[in-house]
C-alpha cells in the first residue's frame, strides 16, 4: 500500500467514524454524550486534516456516504458504547497502515502515530468492562 492509497483508506475510516458518533451519540447521554461529541469534533478535525494531505498529494479526496452501515444495530447504551468501540478500532487500523506506508519524516507519519495513540486509548475507554477483550497490539488483525 502507497501513502496515497493509506491516506484516501483513512479520509474513508475517518468519514465512518464521524457518522457512526452521531449515531452513537443519539443512544448516549450525560458523560458519554460529552465524549462522544468530542470524539464527533476529533474525527472531523482529523477528516479534514487527512483530506488535505490527500489533495496535497495530488489526487481528490473520496466523498462521504450518504449513510454507513454500523456492524450491529445501534439500539441502546451498550451498543451505542459498543459502535464506538469499534469505530475506534477501524481507526487504529487505518491509523497502523499509514505509520507503515509513510516515510519516517512525514507530516503523514506524524499524524498516523498520534491517530493510532489516541484511537486505541478511545476504544479501550469506550469498551469500559465489556466482556469483548481489547486486541493485542490495537491497529493489527487479531
Amino acid at each position: 500500500m502507497t501513502a496515497l492509497q493509506a491516506l484516501i483508506a483513512a479520509v474513508r475510516v475517518e468519514q465512518q467514524a464521524v457518522y457512526g458518533y452521531g449515531l452513537a451519540g443519539a443512544r448516549l447521554s450525560g458523560r458519554d454524550r460529552t465524549a462522544a461529541l468530542a470524539a464527533l469534533d476529533a474525527h472531523r478535525g482529523r477528516r479534514d486534516r487527512l483530506s488535505i494531505l490527500v489533495a496535497r498529494s495530488g489526487a481528490t479526496p473520496p466523498p462521504a456516504a450518504a449513510a454507513y452501515l454500523p456492524p450491529t444495530p445501534v439500539v441502546d447504551v451498550a451498543s451505542a458504547r459498543a459502535l464506538c468501540a469499534a469505530l475506534e478500532d477501524a481507526c487504529a487500523g487505518a491509523a497502523w497502515d499509514l505509520t507503515a506506508a509513510s516515510g519516517p519524516a512525514s507530516a503523514e507519519r506524524s499524524l498516523a502515530v498520534s491517530w493510532l495513540t489516541a484511537a486505541a486509548s478511545a476504544a479501550a475507554t469506550w469498551r469500559g468492562s465489556a466482556t469483548t477483550p481489547p486486541p493485542v497490539l490495537p491497529g493489527q488483525p487479531g
